[in-house]
């Protein structure tokens, strides 16, 4: 896993890096420049033209050590002054002054700049991450006229207009190809719809420390991150437990049934469907139940897909005993959940919303999810608490019952098909049937199915998966 800081986070690591650990402000910024030039040399031939486009604060300074370090390496660079040069104070009026002895070309932004053709490359180094204001005025517009260029922009350390502590935008903000940061990631970089204007995102180690026993409430997992330990030789099915899914009901039989192939596909040792129609299921493999004869005596229970919203299916549920029971809640059983709120949702228990199960269950539209998906996970966390609850979707976000949040970074939009999410709660109960952690069963449901996407994506059209393509990805 990797550590995601906010802004005030970082704000107090380069705190501590220089004022505890005596490394100087200077340093670190020039430690900064030279990584984001190293980037740089990677997408601009020598030769090309290099506008620097620099602001005040820190990440101006960033930007005018950048300018000098890539005039260094014979580079054509004009840095292009967006504010006064009266108003860099500190590390970045030392880097003015270096970068002015050496008799580099430096103005005013003007409106002649910034014309098409001019420059190969942007570099955007107008706000870090401290931005928490929407930006308006002339540098809103100033924003707008290098997103309009037919020109491709780096930005230091987060896109001008982003704030680091959220996934919001809060604004206009510059849309760019590649991102470098520093020492960890920001939320920003991470979760939507703000992590799709930074572009390919780079971690560059400065040297920058947390204080000791700081706690990071925020982390971040990618396909590096996957793995399953090997299975012992002398075992049989009842080795890798059983599960039951109550689901499938009249004209709703193909739900549970993708999820019951995943859940196989993924490990559990034998399922049954529990439902109200046993005669649609045609999968060799998977055994079905009438709905009523259900008792509790399975290793994990996962109830919803294709359950219904109808009130003979939650008289089912609502009949049950759901104490002792590992639960995934999924798909339908959310609407019950949001109508019949039970006494316990199981003794350990996961919930499954997509962007508009979410907004049913705190009362507000799909597109407000969208705009504040870390706001809304809190507040799903608020509403059902001791649970584990995993906002579906682009960069799925993870919360446990203690509030820490994990960013799934596997995936992409080849899995925006119907079925994709039954077969995600198939997987993910059949780990919690293995017996594995729930931690560990939700982090590498999660990441094994956006594999299978990036897998599908490498060779085939992201518009044309099945679902049932991501169970077939599952016996790479």
């Amino acid at each position: 896993m990797q550590t995601i800081l906010t802004s005030q986070q970082m704000a107090a690591a380069d705190a501590y890096t220089i004022q505890s650990l005596g490394v100087a402000g200077i340093d670190l910024m020039e430690r900064a420049a030279l990584a984001c030039c190293e980037a740089i040399v990677e997408m601009v031939p020598q030769g090309k033209p290099i506008g620097v486009i620099v602001g005040s604060g820190n990440n101006g300074g960033d930007g005018l050590a950048i300018a000098r370090l890539l005039l260094n390496r014979g580079y054509q660079v004009t840095t292009l002054l967006a504010l006064p040069d009266s108003s860099f104070t500190g590390d970045a009026a030392i880097n003015f002054e270096r970068l002015k002895a050496i008799n580099a070309p430096i103005h005013a932004i003007t409106d002649h700049d910034l014309q098409v053709g001019q420059y190969a490359l942007l570099v955007d180094a107008l706000f870090g991450t401290g931005l928490n204001r929407p930006i308006r005025g002339p540098i809103r517009d100033l924003i707008d006229r290098m997103n309009a260029l037919p020109v491709d922009i780096f930005s230091v350390d987060l896109p001008s207009g982003l704030s680091g502590s959220t996934g919001k935008l809060q604004g206009e903000a510059i849309r760019a190809v590649r991102t470098v940061t520093f020492q960890h990631l920001k939320l920003a970089h991470v979760v939507t719809p703000s992590c799709t204007y930074c572009g390919k995102v780079t971690v560059a180690d400065i040297g920058i420390h947390c204080a000791p026993g700081e706690r990071h409430l925020y982390h971040h997992i990618d396909a590096s991150h996957f793995k399953r330990a090997p299975r012992d030789q002398a075992t049989h099915k009842g080795s890798f437990g059983s599960l039951a899914i109550i689901g499938g009901f009249s004209g709703m039989e193909g739900a549970a049934n993708l999820a019951a192939v995943a859940s196989l596909r993924f490990g559990v040792g034998k399922v049954r469907v529990y439902t109200n129609n046993r005669n649609r299921f045609h999968h060799d493999s998977v055994m079905v139940d009438n709905v009523a004869h259900y008792q509790p005596q399975y290793n994990a229970l996962l109830i919803g897909p294709g359950l219904s919203r109808t009130e003979e299916a939650y008289a089912h549920i609502r009949r049950l005993s759901l104490e002792k029971e590992r639960i995934i809640w999924d798909a339908d059983a959310l609407y019950f959940l949001k109508k019949y709120p039970p006494s316990s949702m199981g003794s350990e228990w996961v919930m499954t919303p997509h962007p508009g199960e979410a907004a049913m269950l705190l009362e507000c539209l799909a597109r407000e999810i969208q705009q504040d998906r870390l706001g809304s996970l809190e507040q799903l966390g608020e509403k059902y608490p001791g649970g584990w609850i995993v906002l579906k979707g682009y960069r799925s976000l993870i919360r446990s019952p203690s509030g820490d949040v994990t960013v799934c970074a596997s995936g992409n939009p080849a899995l925006a098909v119907a079925g994709s999410g039954d077969v995600l709660s198939g997987m993910l109960a059949a780990m919690m049937a293995q017996g594995y952690p729930i931690k560990e069963a939700v982090l590498m449901s999660c990441l094994r199915h956006g594999m299978a996407g990036d897998h599908w994506s490498s060779q085939h059209p992201d518009y044309a998966m099945l679902a049932e393509d991501i169970i077939a990805d599952l016996i790479r």
